[in-house]
């Protein structure tokens, strides 16, 4: 069954109190709120978890992107979409853990569904179980990969650079990706790299993080 979403009314992105289906606020091109969790690991080197999309899906195939994400249905709002992760990477995360680190606006590209108008809640989390402990739902994520940090940054700064991550496919196999600039979706703000950035000052133990 489709999800019914709040539509939000501007300046301050509120739910107006009008209820749509998914399919019709992007027809309509209306603002709907987006959860984005991102899963961050420790061991054995500090890492970011990300997801890898399907080759056959509408928007961004086989890119790397956000660990956990989805709408946030009619009447939910901050940390009850971390409903998602059981969902897509079967894990059961204590929302105590995640840590807010804002808002950003999301316009996507106009195709014959309609148009994307997204504010995404970005939330982190950490996870330093190995990828083999996630059950990926198939229908939900393609794959997962562990990018360390460290190359996450030099690949943003250079687009030259690629290296080795180690990944897992939604059915327990595991192989090496090679990432390179061009395995992240276009976003206008450098998002990728903003949140590399975060992840960056998170493991030096920064307690001040916003977007």
């Amino acid at each position: 069954m489709e999800d019914q979403l709040d539509v939000l009314r501007l300046p301050d992105f509120k739910p107006s109190g009008v209820v749509k289906l998914r399919s019709q606020t992007l027809k309509d091109g209306d603002w709907v709120r987006i959860f984005n969790l991102w899963v961050l690991s420790r061991q054995p080197v500090p890492s970011i978890i990300y997801q890898q999309r399907g080759p056959n899906v509408v928007w961004a195939p086989n890119m790397l992107d956000i660990t956990v994400g989805g709408h946030y249905t009619t009447g939910e709002s901050g940390l009850d979409g971390i409903r998602e992760a059981e969902e897509e990477l079967g894990k059961t995360y204590n929302p105590a853990r995640a840590v807010y680190v804002g808002q950003k606006m999301h316009v996507g590209e106009v195709n014959e569904r309609g148009q994307k108008k997204n504010i995404m809640e970005i939330y982190i989390i950490e996870d330093d179980s190995p990828l083999a402990s996630y059950k990926l739902d198939p229908n939900e994520v393609y794959a997962i990969c562990s990018c360390p940090i460290a190359e996450l940054l030099k690949v943003h700064h250079d687009q030259t650079y690629a290296f080795q991550a180690k990944a897992m496919k939604h059915d327990g196999t595991m192989f090496d990706m090679t990432v390179t600039q061009k395995s992240f979706p276009w976003n206008w703000d450098n998002y990728h790299y903003k949140i590399a950035r975060l992840a960056e000052r998170y493991f030096q133990g920064d307690q001040d993080l916003l977007y």
